[in-house]
């Protein structure tokens, strides 16, 4: 009798469309049993998030600040769809062009929004656009979008905080959570995935309850609920050993570390004259001094210790470290060369568009249309979605519409209201090449433009 009460609960619960959030019982605790250190020598183990923000650096840092700059470069845009039956939105609307409306509707993502709406909007004025374009008082909407992006990019993970009005139940602001100082948390024995958000500075922490914080992260397979492996943490080791070989140059330069040369006197000299000698070399010719002329005192033997050949072939060495870091993080290689053309340049912006930035854009969004929009809409009208960033789609809707008018499949005045201009008297009939006319129609009785004869 309990059963067939459980499984009745269960089923008006699934109806409702309710779920038990609570997380199966093998689930909990850590996930992952193996090794904890970095190199297989196991000698360094795993970096900490401080550690990860300390090698921002070089290359790594160029590439983060590419992939949050361009990310930050396509915000998120707001759409309402409405099905059969549903009434008109009551907020502030302008018509798609058939162009985006088509992208919407074959996004695999939205298809949830989509798939029963007869008409899809662009919502151009509402309480969520406020908030993200006045996002708190430190931060525009630009910082937002960047910041996320570069937390995620050095440690998989990002936080908002949403500081909710009490009254209306959405959020007044929405503030970053620096990700190095921010542990989920599960209280022993329960069964939810995450009973609170940790915010530890120093001695000092506070507990943020999982409706107040929106959790974004990248995918890692050692803790695919909480966790999340950045690009950053995958190329530690590349990063980490340019980092090594930057300080062991600069202590060369520095005359800290293998000196370059070796002056010996033919004579035995005492410990205060080799000091002298030591002391008067250096003046001259540390620091922006080499190329000097000197004039020996005696008879001295100078010994050349650098190693040119050695250093080529660290600096080969470091151009392929350099191509993992960047392989990790999906930045074209020819971002980073001279010997590159305008050509390649265009392909690697299309493989950049394509491989890296477009997943990014459709994580941001199914996490925001996830958690934010429910604050604002639980019927799941409202939607959130980024531009398409891929230059080669955008070229063929060009071309496309080029031909569409081309060959009389829209008229001149369709064109221009997309782009927001107003129509002309001349511009409802489709314009078509006077050359061209039906296949079945007698030669010469072409249907010129606006149905004009041909002379």
């Amino acid at each position: 009798m309990r059963e067939t009460l459980r499984r009745l609960v269960n089923f008006v619960r699934r109806m409702a469309g309710g779920s038990d959030k609570s997380m199966p019982s093998a689930l909990m605790g850590g996930q992952w049993t193996g090794t904890g250190f970095v190199d297989a020598y196991k000698r360094n183990r795993n970096p900490t998030p401080n550690e990860l923000l300390a090698e921002l650096k070089g290359t790594a840092w160029s590439c983060v600040s590419i992939n949050a700059a361009v990310c930050a470069n396509f915000p998120p845009h707001l759409y309402v769809s409405t099905a059969r039956g549903q009434a008109r939105p009551k907020c502030l609307t302008k018509a798609l062009s058939p162009e985006v409306e088509r992208r919407l509707r074959a996004a695999p993502h939205l298809a949830r929004h989509t798939k029963a709406a007869d008409a899809i909007e662009e919502v151009v004025e509402h309480p969520l656009l406020t908030l993200l374009r006045q996002v708190n008082p430190v931060h525009n909407a630009f910082d937002l979008w960047e910041l996320t992006q570069t937390y995620l990019e050095v440690h998989g993970r990002a936080f908002w905080y949403l500081s909710l009005n009490p009254a209306l139940g959405v959020p007044d602001e929405i503030w970053i959570l620096p990700s190095q100082n921010v542990t989920p948390r599960r209280k022993p024995d329960s069964r939810n995935l995450i009973d609170y958000y940790e915010y530890r500075t120093g001695a000092s922490d506070q507990r943020f309850r999982p409706d107040e914080v929106i959790f974004f992260r990248y995918p890692d397979p050692r803790d695919p609920y909480t966790g999340g492996l950045s690009p950053l943490r995958a190329c530690y080791e590349q990063v980490a050993l340019l980092s090594d070989y930057a300080a062991m140059k600069k202590a060369v330069y520095e005359n800290q570390a293998i000196p370059s040369a070796l002056l010996t006197p033919e004579e035995v000299i005492g410990e205060e004259e080799r000091d002298r000698l030591e002391t008067q070399w250096n003046q001259r010719f540390r620091k922006g001094g080499a190329g000097r002329v000197v004039v020996a005192e005696s008879n001295m033997k100078l010994q050349i210790l650098s190693h040119s050949l050695g250093d080529l072939a660290q600096l080969a060495e470091m151009g392929t470290t350099k191509d993992d870091v960047m392989n990790a993080f999906h930045i074209p290689v020819s971002y980073f060369t001279r010997e590159t053309n305008l050509a390649n340049l265009q392909a690697a912006d299309h493989q950049h568009k394509s491989l890296a930035i477009a997943p990014r854009l459709t994580r941001r969004d199914e996490k925001l249309n996830e958690q934010l929009l429910p604050l604002y809409d639980p019927t799941g009208r409202l939607f959130l979605a980024s531009e398409d960033p891929v230059p080669l789609n955008q070229e063929m809707g060009f071309r496309e519409r080029e031909i569409d008018m081309k060959y009389g499949i829209v008229t001149i005045n369709e064109v221009r209201g997309e782009r927001g201009l107003p129509p002309v008297p001349w511009g409802d009939v489709p314009w078509i090449p006077a050359t061209l006319w039906p296949t079945t129609a007698p030669r010469g009785e072409g249907t010129g433009a606006a149905g004009g004869d041909e002379r």
